[in-house]
């Protein structure tokens, strides 16, 4: 029993020294708290551990903990494997839109540059960029294959190569809006 209790102050006197080594090596003072709570818990492990022992449940303390963690990482394994999932789902959605956009166009003659499509929950828009401003007749044709694809007025938007997002990644809803002085075309 005596050589257990200087055992556990042995590992208590090496915590602290772990401890101190630590918030030393934090980089920055904001990240000084999140270490004390973790390290706080950890201790409180630490000295709970022997009146477990003592009662028995030391052997029952960690095979719940273990337990519990599996169980945790595999929630979250879940969750990334269903987000990933998600995510290209989505892509693959926005690439056969925009080609389908594309076909359809291109059957009623017009060649659009680049179309992109925006999927935000139930809501999907598209912009259609040209190298300029189609005249009325040919936005009449743009509406009507559009409208063959699924999208209604304000659902999509012509502009020009001139008024596309710079930045890559950019989103179709980024650019001149509608309401703008600038030549947007339909929305």
């Amino acid at each position: 029993m005596k050589e257990e209790i200087y055992s556990w102050i042995r590992n208590l006197a090496v915590f602290y020294i772990l401890l101190t080594t630590v918030l030393h090596l934090v980089p920055d003072k904001k990240y000084e708290r999140y270490v004390r709570v973790f390290m706080g818990l950890l201790l409180i492990f630490m000295l709970c551990t022997p009146v477990f022992a003592f009662l028995g449940k030391g052997e029952e303390l960690l095979g719940d903990f273990q337990l519990y963690y599996e169980e945790e990482t595999a929630v979250m394994k879940e969750k990334e494997l269903s987000n990933l999932q998600e995510i290209y789902l989505k892509k693959g959605w926005q690439w056969e839109i925009e080609e389908k956009i594309g076909n359809s166009l291109k059957e009623k003659g017009i060649y659009p540059g680049e179309v992109e499509v925006d999927i935000e929950g139930e809501d999907v828009t598209a912009v259609l960029y040209m190298e300029e401003m189609p005249d009325e007749e040919e936005k009449g044709r743009i509406e009507r294959g559009m409208e063959g694809c699924g999208f209604g007025e304000g659902t999509f938007e012509i502009r020009t190569f001139e008024y596309r997002p710079a930045a890559v990644g950019g989103s179709a809803s980024s650019g001149a809006s509608s309401g703008s002085s600038s030549p947007s075309g339909l929305s």
